[in-house]
């Protein structure tokens, strides 16, 4: 808009000044009769142009589609969010697999378009990534169900969107919930749900009962956690947890990640067969140093 004011302003200008332009030199179409063209009237059209530009820039989500073959953070954000909708998308031993459009990503996008009633071509749009970020009616369909304070207590065998909406806040913390390969664990308050109300109430300092009552809700929502899982230390291990391993691959190297997640970003690696000193577990995630995680599954007591 102040471009536009600021063109109408310096038209008037023109106008009580008596500034005039030949415009005969600018060949963008033989037909313009440039010579009478209105200066205020190029000088809008330049305004608009530029108005158009910004506003591609300034809006992603209208400049940029992402399809099969795309690299980089953009795609590693779809990633997340379908992975956190219970859609299968593997990184692989060593991550490679992240942010890299791949024929696992297709096909979930594809899935994802399925389920949303959205055109199914397998490439990430606007409204694609409006509805994947939880875009209500004006960007393609109807906001994600949210619980109410009525209807708020879940618990062991509770199941459905309010459930799915839980997990997807608890998974978004850094806390690990598996939905199970063919993401059948969606929307079901399983063990690894409970486990991770419990390790969320206990980093948020509320009542410990695995429970998703009004105060969990409002402290996962509101943050009132300190959000929690990107700066939380792992949970002090058992003393027979603790203590040295090696790092158990065959061939592969290990990613070490900054979080107890495979959310978080890959820090570093190690090798097969190097030792490390674990001082803390968490969710199937061992602290090796500060702000240092990797996966138990690849790690054997020395």
């Amino acid at each position: 808009m102040d471009i536009l004011a600021y063109t109408y302003g310096y038209a008037a200008h023109e106008a009580e000044a008596g500034i005039t332009y030949d415009f005969s030199e600018i060949n963008l179409w033989q037909s313009t009769p440039w010579r009478s063209l209105s200066h205020g009237l190029f000088l809008t059209m330049l305004s608009m142009g530029l108005i158009v530009g910004a506003v591609a820039v300034a809006n992603p989500a209208t400049a940029q589609v992402l399809r099969s073959g795309m690299n980089g953070e953009a795609v590693a954000e779809v990633q997340s969010l379908l992975r956190n909708q219970g859609f299968s998308i593997a990184y692989g031993a060593n991550g490679a697999g992240r942010g890299r459009f791949g024929p696992q990503t297709e096909t979930a996008v594809r899935n994802f378009q399925r389920r949303a009633g959205l055109t199914v071509d397998g490439i990430v749009g606007p409204q694609t990534l409006s509805r994947l970020r939880g875009g209500g009616p004006g960007t393609g369909g109807p906001s994600p169900a949210r619980p109410s304070a009525r209807v708020s207590m879940l618990g062991p065998n509770s199941k459905g969107d309010q459930v799915a909406e839980l997990q997807t806040l608890l998974r978004n913390k850094g806390y690990s919930i598996s939905y199970g390969a063919d993401g059948s664990g969606r929307g079901v308050y399983n063990q690894s749900t409970i486990n991770a109300v419990r390790q969320f109430q206990r980093d948020a300092k509320i009542s410990v009962d695995g429970i998703a009552g009004p105060q969990t809700f409002a402290a996962l929502r509101g943050g009132t956690a300190a959000a929690a899982a990107p700066a939380r230390a792992a949970t002090p291990a058992p003393a027979a947890s603790q203590g040295q391993y090696r790092i158990n691959t065959r061939t592969r190297p290990l990613n070490v990640r900054t979080g107890p997640g495979e959310q978080y970003s890959v820090a570093t690696t190690l090798a097969h067969g190097t030792v490390v000193n674990v001082t803390g577990q968490t969710n199937g995630w061992a602290q090796i140093a500060p702000g240092r995680f990797v996966t138990t599954r690849f790690i054997q007591r020395i």
